[in-house]
């Protein structure tokens, strides 16, 4: 499975693009909205693609995406029955990966229409069939949200850890403590203000 690559843009047109990886060209069928990001680099920049691999009888099929979340939309699109890589790229072209989830989670057949190539039928079995899933994923965005912090900013709450720890408070205290107050003002906080704001939350 080919996951991500990250290469030299060579070649790029609303529907394909080339990534060179070490010599080795990476042909991607891409979507409209990821063409539009792969626009703001210039020629040969290095430039970092998700993708997905389509395995058929006759043929591999390479799927490239900008972003994860649009992956993540794309496999969704081609478990429905019925809907295969081009028709789940050509959904994509006409909607963002967070416009398409936010219309299927309120059910908005109007809005779903407007998308080149969906009728109101398919727009009806998308939001059947993908409604729960769309919120089972968010619900597991908003858990990881709370932890996911870079590599950094995973050392300066280590660091906010030991610092209560070796004051006599428990390890789980906190960590809970210096979650709630990185979600509270967010994980740019200095350490000193992060160690002050978690005392309070003890």
């Amino acid at each position: 499975m080919i996951d991500r690559i990250y290469g030299k843009l060579i070649e790029k047109s609303p529907t394909y693009c080339v990534v060179d990886c070490q010599g080795v060209g990476y042909g991607l069928h891409i979507s409209l909205n990821t063409f539009q990001q792969l626009e703001k680099y210039p020629e040969n920049a290095f430039v970092p693609m998700h993708t997905y691999l389509h395995v058929r009888e006759d043929a591999l099929q390479l799927f490239g995406f900008y972003e994860a979340a649009e992956r993540v939309m794309f496999q969704m699109l081609i478990s429905i029955s019925g809907i295969g890589p081009r028709i789940a790229i050509a959904v994509l072209s006409g909607s963002s990966s967070a416009e398409l989830r936010a219309a299927i989670a309120r059910e908005d057949v109007a809005m779903l229409t407007r998308i080149p190539g969906v009728g109101r039928k398919t727009a009806q079995r998308l939001i059947l069939e993908l409604k729960e899933k769309i919120q089972k994923q968010k619900d597991i965005e908003q858990l990881s949200a709370i932890s996911v912090v870079s590599q950094q900013q995973r050392s300066k709450v280590n660091e906010a850890i030991l610092a209560l720890t070796s004051l006599g408070y428990k390890q789980q205290e906190a960590q809970a403590a210096i979650d709630k107050v990185v979600r509270r003002l967010g994980d740019e906080i200095s350490l000193e203000e992060l160690i002050k704001e978690a005392f309070k939350e003890v």
